[in-house]
């Protein structure tokens, strides 16, 4: 499985960085690939290309306050969770996402 992450938070340091390594953690453990957009404090280090957002399988948005740049998954299958959950149990977020998938066969 492909998956795109964006997570965001208010300041972008630390409730995104720890989502992002807890997603990143449980997808390494189940050979998936994942890209990464980390938002917060009104700025995006990191932007997915349209490469990566075209060629995710799901888009897991993680999220404290509202994201940038949402109409870019408008064709997508969206998974919206909070980023406090994506800490905390990762491997549930990750389940959703497949279970997301297998129904939108």
């Amino acid at each position: 499985m492909k998956i795109a992450l964006i997570t965001s938070c208010l300041a972008g340091v630390a409730h995104s960085k720890m989502a992002a390594l807890a997603i990143k953690k449980e997808c390494e453990k189940r050979n998936y690939q994942l890209c990464i957009e980390e938002q917060g404090g009104h700025k995006i280090p990191v932007k997915l290309t349209e490469k990566e957002i075209k060629e995710a399988d799901i888009i897991i948005i993680a999220k404290m306050v509202t994201i940038s740049g949402k109409n870019r998954f408008e064709n997508k299958i969206v998974l919206d969770v909070s980023v406090n959950k994506a800490v905390r149990n990762p491997s549930e977020i990750i389940n959703m996402a497949e279970k997301l998938l297998e129904q939108e066969k």
